[in-house]
């Protein structure tokens, strides 16, 4: 888990950790949840390292587009624009994943003043964000 210390734009953010990494991160596909009245997007960055043999993956926690599909006609609805994939880590910028078992995110430069220390997250493969992230890679 990753919460930057200040709201920067994600654009400036990915542009200092290429800067300050050998490997770069691109923009990929969006991860798209879909809802019964919105449809969310969740940004998502990825970069490989050649020397670790690694690929990271940063996806926003908060999602960065809502569609609204139809409107919503129940006074107390669990569905809003807003969706988080850890909705008890709401205070959370980012999800670094990585494709190996044994995750050393030390690899990666982040940038000072920027970003606070990593935080590790365990998942479970019976839990729903697992199995997006899964299903995305």
């Amino acid at each position: 888990m990753i919460r930057l210390v200040k709201t920067i734009p994600e654009h400036e953010l990915f542009f200092l950790l290429n800067k300050t990494n050998d490997f770069n991160f691109k923009r990929i596909d969006d991860i798209c949840i879909k809802g019964e009245y919105f449809d969310h997007q969740f940004s998502r960055y990825q970069a490989y390292d050649r020397y670790s043999k690694n690929c990271y993956s940063f996806i926003s926690n908060k999602s960065i587009l809502s569609i609204e599909k139809k409107i919503q006609n129940q006074l107390f609805s669990d569905e809003s624009n807003i969706k988080f994939l850890l909705n008890l880590h709401q205070d959370v910028d980012y999800i670094l994943t990585n494709s190996d078992m044994f995750a050393d995110f030390s690899l990666i430069l982040l940038p000072e003043n920027f970003v606070f220390q990593i935080q590790e997250y365990s998942l479970s493969s019976e839990e729903e964000l697992y199995q997006l992230i899964q299903y995305y890679e």
